[in-house]
């Protein structure tokens, strides 16, 4: 395999997630992830979208927020991958409710390897969504050919650390639920972890 990839990368950046459940046994009760592209034909940006209740087909109080600086790739990133990723494929609907905000600012604080904080606020709404990740874990790297990754038409690069616990925040409240122990690539892993350096590279 040639060491070079010569196909479009579609982006690169960091995108780490949180899926959470109230029952271990029962479906997931959140999806949760963060997206800080580095490059793209949307250029730059970032956002942190949070879907409470991702498989109810009406809920008024559930969460289904994307807080954005830049919503032309936030809708690109909805539509062309989110949509794809395994857990959301079910949320469908859920995503066709995703309320867009955007005018977030953003700030990462980090105790490393012990939590990371990724926070987006609008001061336009008084809305803070938090994703907090604690006790990281080893990273290792991974590369999926098309077949394996998430939107089939994609080779996928990442450096994954998968953390043992996990909260989502909501204007400092934390929404009900933590992750789980779940089949992850090779392993067994959280449900919640960081994914830097993720690239996206057209298929052949």
């Amino acid at each position: 395999m040639s060491s070079v990839r010569t196909t479009k990368v579609d982006w690169t950046g960091d995108n780490p997630f949180i899926y959470m459940k109230k029952d271990p046994a029962g479906d997931w009760t959140s999806l949760s992830t963060y997206f800080r592209i580095a490059a793209s034909d949307y250029g730059r940006g970032e956002a942190i979208i949070v879907l409470e209740n991702p498989y109810g087909n009406e809920s008024d109080q559930a969460v289904r927020k994307c807080l954005t600086n830049n919503l032309e790739l936030a809708r690109y990133l909805v539509k062309d991958f989110v949509r794809h990723f395994g857990l959301f494929r079910p949320a469908q609907e859920a995503l066709d409710q995703l309320e867009y905000v955007v005018d977030a600012s953003f700030t990462t604080e980090a105790d490393y390897p012990k939590k990371q904080v990724c926070t987006a606020h609008s001061a336009a709404t008084n809305t803070t969504l938090s994703l907090v990740w604690n006790d990281l874990g080893k990273p290792f790297a991974v590369v999926l050919t098309p077949e394996e990754s998430q939107t089939g038409k994609h080779e996928m690069l990442a450096v994954f650390q998968t953390a043992e616990s996990a909260q989502v925040l909501v204007n400092g409240t934390a929404i009900e639920g933590q992750p789980i122990e779940r089949d992850f690539l090779n392993g067994r892993a959280q449900s919640a972890a960081l994914a830097n350096s993720e690239s996206w590279v057209r298929a052949k």
